[in-house]
């Protein structure tokens, strides 16, 4: 190019910048002080600097310099560890900022376990938030701090108080952040929950499946209540990936102190919740955005709840009851958990049909009852259960959750279940009073009107692997009596290959199946079809 056009383009480039506004310089404020007070004096203390964000202006001892948006809350308060301990809620935040625990000398994201030294801290359990990102934030990200003691269930938000409240505010990221432990990662120092989203959409709790040149997991782990929840009004399209999630910092021990919910829990109510994603997105790295959820043992929890409001979420390429490596057990109750209310519908649990089988595939195994419960008591259905491994660990070999793989309870209608591997659990599926799986349920779940999940192609509930000392479990539950079904050509891991064509209910070959010490070796290597279809 010759130097005048050169000249020209530059020229073009910059006016160009200034009207989409990116040629402003962003605006900065420094913290300089680990006190909680807004005194006219030279210091800065957090209180102080989230005020003169939200004023974009000086305030008290904080310097805001610069212009444009976001506005970055930095930190130079001494160097090493500092703890802020909070007195009362802090203002919401109404500016798009980026609070960066990261400046602080001394802390430093680019290997895991990182080293945090800014905590944020409520030694009085106050009844509030520990940051609030409020309409008019969007686009913040909050990343490098330790998050704790903000535990109290009587205050703010009704009686959601959290580490992190995202509240009718999108886009925002949370990265590299210790919700619930203290600065060590492996002491459990609760607060009542670790991010709540209210009626919010498009935030990254996490990794957003692009490599940084800082770890982008956080750890949400030891918090009383839940760790990650969803509620409130028509909110879509989060993502919560790459998370450890009720382990250490490590990502191979349970955390204690968490026995009041599951791990992460989509609802909305009104709702709906739609469109949301716990893992691998489809889009982005999948090994950056796997989450590990492990260690809700309490009965009734589940590493993944999806309940009222619930509809069209997938959860993708997660180790769900198992530590970081995806081979050693760190169980939950069951792994993930479809209904208990109504309007639960339309939501992927593994693969879409399409994608990279690895990419996609959750490792659902080693939880103390149950792989994945769906339950229809108030009208759960047409969910889809695709290309998973659920008793089996990442690398194929036996890691059984307790009782059942999959159960299906209360009439539970229309369920899809496709491409998995199901090995090393008593029984493989359980149809407790319970009869509509696959067959003609299938054309229900995929042709919705357009309501369902997108590109989900045309599969029937086949294709399974399944191994163990029971393929399938059916019998009634009080009134509730199973539909009848059908069994056709099915593999189930005995030595001549699958059973007969036709057979209704559970034939011999299914009580004859083997145990097998590897299931990879029959389900990798050998061509298997499995029907469930209701006659």
């Amino acid at each position: 190019m010759q130097p005048f056009l050169r000249l020209v383009a530059a020229s073009m480039a910059v006016i160009a910048l200034a009207f989409t506004g990116h040629a402003r310089a962003a605006s900065n404020v420094t913290v300089t002080d680990a006190g909680d007070g807004t005194i006219s004096d030279s210091l800065c203390t957090l209180r102080e600097a989230i005020i003169a964000a939200n004023n974009q202006q000086s305030f008290d001892g904080c310097l805001f310099s610069g212009s444009g948006s976001p506005t970055t809350i930095s930190f130079a308060i001494g160097s090493g560890l500092q703890t802020i301990n909070v007195g009362s809620q802090l203002p919401p935040i109404v500016v798009p900022v980026v609070i960066d625990g990261l400046t602080q000398p001394g802390a430093n994201c680019t290997a895991w376990p990182p080293t945090l030294a800014i905590q944020v801290s409520s030694p009085t359990n106050g009844q509030y938030n520990g940051l609030t990102l409020n309409p008019g934030s969007d686009g913040s990200t909050i990343r490098g701090l330790v998050i704790n003691g903000f535990n109290n269930n009587q205050g703010y938000a009704y009686n959601f108080n959290a580490a992190i409240n995202i509240y009718v505010s999108g886009s925002n990221h949370v990265e590299c952040n210790f919700l619930g432990t203290l600065p060590d990662g492996t002491t459990a120092a609760p607060n009542l929950r670790g991010v709540d989203i209210n009626g919010s959409s498009n935030n990254f709790i996490g990794s957003d499946g692009t490599v940084k040149a800082y770890f982008a997991r956080n750890l949400i782990s030891g918090n009383s209540y839940g760790q990650v929840d969803t509620r409130g009004n028509a909110l879509s399209g989060n993502r919560i990936s790459g998370n450890y999630i009720g382990t250490d910092a490590t990502g191979s021990v349970a955390m204690g102190n968490q026995g009041g919910a599951d791990g992460v829990d989509i609802n909305a109510n009104p709702g709906p919740a739609t469109g949301n994603y716990v893992g691998w997105d489809g889009v982005g790295d999948p090994a950056l955005m796997r989450n590990v959820i492990s260690g809700f043992t309490g009965v009734g929890l589940g590493g993944i709840g999806m309940t009222v409001g619930a509809q069209g979420n997938i959860v993708a390429g997660n180790y769900i009851g198992t530590d970081a490596t995806g081979t050693h057990a760190i169980p939950n109750w069951a792994g993930v958990e479809l209904g208990t209310n109504s309007s639960v519908f339309h939501n992927l649990i593994g693969n879409n049909g399409t994608q990279d089988a690895a990419s996609a595939r959750n490792v659902i195994s080693g939880n103390n009852f149950v792989g994945i419960d769906i339950n229809s008591a108030n009208g759960t259905h047409d969910n889809a259960v695709i290309g998973n491994y659920i008793g089996v660990n990442a690398v194929g070999a036996p890691l059984g959750n307790g009782q059942y793989g999959i159960s299906m309870d209360y009439s539970v209608a229309n369920s899809l279940v496709n491409g998995n591997w199901i090995a090393g659990q008593g029984t493989a599926i359980r149809f407790f009073g319970s009869g509509s799986l696959g067959g003609g349920a299938t054309a229900a779940f995929i042709n919705n009107s357009g309501n369902g999940i997108a590109g989900l192609p045309a599969l029937d509930s086949r294709d399974n692997c399944i191994l163990g000392g029971t393929g399938v479990l059916v019998y009634a539950q009080g009134a509730n009596v199973p539909n009848p079904n059908t069994f056709t050509n099915n593999w189930w891991g005995a030595s001549t290959g699958p059973n007969s064509t036709g057979a209704s209910s559970a034939d011999g070959s299914i009580a004859a199946t083997p145990w097998l010490a590897i299931p990879a070796t029959v389900c990798s290597d050998v061509i298997f079809r499995n029907g469930f279809e209701t006659p």
